[in-house]
C-alpha cells in the first residue's frame, strides 16, 4: 500500500502516468468541492470524468453552482452530480473501459483547500483484488445523486441591502453583524481620529509601499469583530503545529474565492491575529500556482488588486481613495461561506 500525505494535488493530477495500463476514465467522490481544482481537470486526458458532491444535499450556493457548471460547458468530457444524501467519502478512481484499475481513498476533499496543505490531509491507495463492495457502494453513490441540485443563496444580513450600508464609513456600523446571518461584510478602509480612509501602503494600496511588494499587491483585512461573532467562519491557526522534518507550518491557508461575477480565484487567508486565546489569519489576498513567468510576470499577490482596480475604474499605480470606493458605490465586500475554504464574495453595487 502506498500512503500520500503531502503534494496531494500533484499526485492526483499524475497519478495515471505510472499506471501500466493507461486510463481512460476517472470517477471522483467528494465531500466538498473547490471550483479551482473541477475546472483544472480539463487538462486531464480521460475521455470522461464523473465528480459527484456528496455534503449538499440541502442545496448548493448558487455561486459555487454556476462556478462549476461554467467548468462542465468548457469540458464536454465532464459531469458533476450532487448527492441527495449526505456523502463525507473522499475517493478517486481511474477506471479502462469500465474497469477499476487504481484507486485511492482518505481524508481529502477535492478542493484546493484539501489538497494543497501537505500533512494535514492524507490519501492511500487500496487493493483491487476485491473490488465488488466499492463497486456497489458507488453505484449507490451515483444512483442516489442528481445534475439538478436545490440552488441556494447565503442568508444577508439586514442592514446589507441597503446602498447607505454599502457606503458606509463607520466601522461601528459595518460591524453590526447579524447573529442569524450567513454574509458578514469587509470593509475596504479603516478610521483614524474617527475619520475613515483608504490606507495608502496597506490593504487596497499594499502595492505602494516601501517593502517587499510589487505593482498592484493588494490585501482585504479580516476584522476581529467577524471572528468574534462567526469563530469557525475562518480556520484558526495552530502555532505549534510542525511538520516530521520539524519546520512550522507556514501561517496561511488555501482558499478558493467565487466573486459575484463569476470570477474564481485562488486566494490566501494568511498573516496572524489573536483573538482570545486562539490565532486566525488576518487578511485575504490571492494566491496562484502558477509561477511568475506562467503568470506573464505580475505578482501572484497582485490578482487580487489588478482584479478590484479593474472593477473600481482606476489605474494600476493609482491611490485607491474613499472617494474612489464611493464613486463606485460601496465600501465593503459581503463574504458567506461556502464550504471549508471556498468563499463567495459579492462586490456588486446592484
Amino acid at each position: 500500500m502506498s500512503f500520500y500525505c503531502k503534494n496531494l494535488e500533484t499526485t492526483i493530477f499524475n497519478y495515471h502516468k505510472n499506471m501500466p495500463i493507461e486510463p481512460d476514465e476517472l470517477f471522483i467522490i467528494s465531500g466538498y468541492l473547490g471550483p479551482t481544482e473541477v475546472f483544472n481537470l480539463n487538462n486531464l486526458p480521460f475521455t470522461r470524468m464523473t465528480v459527484i458532491a456528496g455534503m449538499y444535499p440541502k442545496g448548493v450556493n448558487k455561486g459555487l453552482y454556476n462556478a462549476l457548471e461554467n467548468a462542465q460547458k468548457g469540458n464536454k468530457r465532464l459531469t458533476v452530480r450532487y448527492s441527495n444524501i449526505e456523502v463525507h467519502s473522499k475517493i478517486y478512481i481511474w477506471k479502462r473501459n469500465g474497469k477499476i484499475r487504481e484507486v485511492l481513498m482518505g481524508s481529502a476533499n477535492f478542493s484546493n483547500n484539501g489538497l494543497r496543505t501537505d500533512y494535514r490531509e492524507s490519501l492511500a491507495d487500496i487493493s483491487t483484488n476485491d473490488i465488488s463492495r466499492l463497486e456497489d457502494y458507488c453505484e449507490f453513490v451515483l444512483q442516489n445523486s442528481t445534475e439538478d441540485p436545490t440552488i441556494t443563496e447565503a442568508k444577508k444580513n439586514n442592514v446589507t441591502t441597503s446602498q447607505s450600508y454599502k457606503l458606509a464609513t463607520n466601522i461601528e456600523a459595518v460591524e453590526k453583524l447579524a447573529q442569524e446571518s450567513d454574509t458578514y461584510e469587509l470593509p475596504l478602509f479603516t478610521v483614524r481620529r474617527e475619520q475613515p480612509f483608504v490606507p495608502e501602503k496597506s490593504g487596497l494600496n499594499w502595492g505602494l509601499s516601501n517593502g517587499h511588494v510589487a505593482p498592484g499587491d493588494a490585501y482585504i483585512a479580516i476584522p476581529k469583530s467577524l471572528i468574534n461573532v462567526a469563530p469557525n467562519f475562518f480556520s484558526k491557526f495552530d502555532p505549534s503545529y510542525k511538520v516530521p522534518d520539524g519546520k512550522k507550518k507556514r501561517l496561511s491557508d488555501p482558499i478558493e474565492l467565487i466573486w459575484d461575477d463569476g470570477v474564481i480565484m485562488e486566494a490566501s487567508a494568511e498573516g496572524k491575529q489573536a483573538v482570545g486565546s486562539n490565532i486566525y489569519p488576518k487578511q485575504l489576498t490571492s494566491f496562484s500556482s502558477k509561477n511568475k513567468q506562467e503568470l506573464g510576470g505580475i505578482s501572484k499577490k497582485s490578482i487580487l488588486g489588478r482584479y478590484l482596480r479593474k472593477r473600481l475604474g482606476v489605474s494600476l499605480n493609482k491611490l485607491i481613495t474613499l472617494e474612489d470606493l464611493k464613486k463606485y458605490g460601496r465600501t465593503t465586500v459581503s463574504i458567506s461561506k461556502i464550504s471549508d475554504g471556498v468563499y463567495y464574495i459579492d462586490f456588486s453595487t446592484n
